[in-house]
């Protein structure tokens, strides 16, 4: 177990975010609670998730479970709280999930870093 203050943001992360998308990550976590991990390295800098977990410090939700491996092998969440086919809020969480994304998205340099999808 860890707390979301060990772990350290990437100070140039791409993904900048929004005001509106800010707002509605905390409006999820507050209504749903945590629902996809965050990635981070072998000394705790955040490589994926800086936006969750900045969310997640500011409103006092502290505690962080590490699961650690080598990435040869998908990590799943398992949410012992929800029922996809019997609990509307399991597919409010899916949205929320899916829209907070998109509404927070504004990249910002990569520096010499270039990605390309084609």
């Amino acid at each position: 177990m860890a707390k979301v203050a060990d772990l350290t943001p990437d100070a140039q992360n791409a993904h900048k975010g929004t005001e509106r998308g800010g707002a509605m990550i905390e409006d999820s976590l507050r209504r749903f609670g945590a629902g996809r991990s965050i990635l981070i390295d072998k000394h705790g800098n955040v490589i994926a998730g800086n936006k969750t977990l900045e969310h997640a410090g500011s409103i006092g939700m502290e505690d962080v479970i590490v699961v650690q491996t080598d990435g040869s092998k998908i990590v799943a969440v398992q949410r012992m709280d929800l029922d996809l086919k019997k609990d509307a809020r399991a597919k409010e969480l899916a949205v929320a999930d899916n829209r907070t994304g998109q509404v927070s998205l504004e990249w910002g340099d990569f520096g010499i870093l270039k990605w390309s999808t084609s």
